[in-house]
């Protein structure tokens, strides 16, 4: 267990260095020092049991060696997913990650945000509730943002390409003979102001030569509450067995609290209803009937968001950067081919 009472000048005795040269390998990750000198310090920590003090350091360089990720819902396990591949990135790289969640509420995030301007972390990894690009790079932090954006033109962007996701959904829908489907996607976070789900949907309808009914668009929440909430009014539809024959959930969530709540009615997903959804959290697989869905990269997105966050960390003039991963059709059963009926 590495010891942080050991001083950098006892590591520095044992390796037969200077105490800045410890120090430059400490802070620049050995770049400017020898690979033998490199080797040697990096030795003297191993016995010694060396632990850098964040918090010396910190008042020397004016770091804090903390970032804030804020996420919409940490109780959705994509977010929470997606913040654990963060931690797990940075902190190797001696970060802190500390957690916010601002349940979709714009109050919340204004409260990170003064934070943030308070010099209190080195960096941000977020999903705003708003679309306010501008403040965001008025921070004076570096900044990633997740989910993709229209006016995120000039900010790191990591995220899933999510009109390409949705197309997958819906064409994996079309192509088992559902001509009448339904969307339920938000007006928060990047879907209030760019939805790229309903973008997607309409497009397809366009592209396929099936009519847009726009009763057929349920705006929601995309967690539990919006789920059930989802449910009852696409069943009191009037003759809706006949205006809809399936359902595509903005999310996971959202999708398997529908299922459960059609349950209660009677309606047997994946018999009377087909239902996809998007992420494939964990408990997608364990529903009744099990959901299928689009899955996005979570790990993949996170490391990619420490990455893209520790390059601009060290190079904040450098050109932004956009890196949004394709979704992936996973087939379960709650979906129906209505070819063969």
């Amino acid at each position: 267990m590495k010891n942080s009472k050991i001083s950098i000048y006892e590591v520095a005795r044992l390796a037969g260095v200077s105490k800045s040269t410890v120090s430059r390998v400490i802070s620049d990750r050995g770049g400017s020092v020898s690979p033998e000198t490199l080797e040697r310090v990096n030795r003297a920590i191993e016995q010694l049991g060396y632990r850098k003090n964040s918090i010396a350091a910190g008042l020397r360089t004016r770091k804090t060696y903390i970032v804030l990720v804020m996420i919409p819902d940490v109780a959705n396990p994509f977010w929470s997913e997606i913040a654990r591949a963060v931690q797990d990135k940075l902190e190797p790289e001696s970060y802190s990650v500390v957690i916010g969640s601002t349940y979709w509420s714009e109050e919340r995030e204004a409260r990170y945000y003064e934070l943030a301007q308070m010099s209190r972390f080195d960096g941000v990894i977020l999903n705003s509730v708003t679309d306010n690009i501008e403040l965001i790079k008025k921070l004076g932090v570096p900044a990633v943002l997740i989910g993709e954006r229209v006016a995120a033109q000039n900010i790191d962007t990591v995220g899933t390409d999510t009109m390409q996701a949705t197309k997958v959904g819906m064409q994996y829908l079309y192509d088992l003979g559902h001509r009448r489907i339904a969307l339920a996607t938000s007006e928060h976070g990047s879907e209030r102001y760019l939805s790229l789900r309903a973008r997607a949907y309409k497009d397809f309808l366009h592209e396929k030569g099936l009519p847009f009914d726009p009763s057929l668009v349920f705006s929601v929440n995309l967690n539990e509450e919006g789920g059930r909430e989802l449910a009852k009014r696409f069943l009191a539809m009037p003759d809706w067995r006949n205006r809809a024959d399936s359902l595509f959930c903005g999310n996971d969530i959202l999708a398997i609290a529908a299922m459960s709540e059609f349950r209660k009615f009677g309606i047997i997903p994946g018999i009377d209803i087909s239902i996809i959804g998007m992420d494939d959290v964990p408990a997608a697989s364990q529903t009744y009937p099990p959901l299928t869905t689009v899955r996005k990269p979570r790990e993949r997105i996170g490391q990619a968001a420490a990455e893209l966050l520790l390059k601009r960390m060290e190079n904040p003039a450098g050109q932004p950067e956009k890196h949004l991963f394709p979704g992936e059709l996973v087939i379960r059963d709650s979906v129906i081919d209505r070819r063969k009926r």
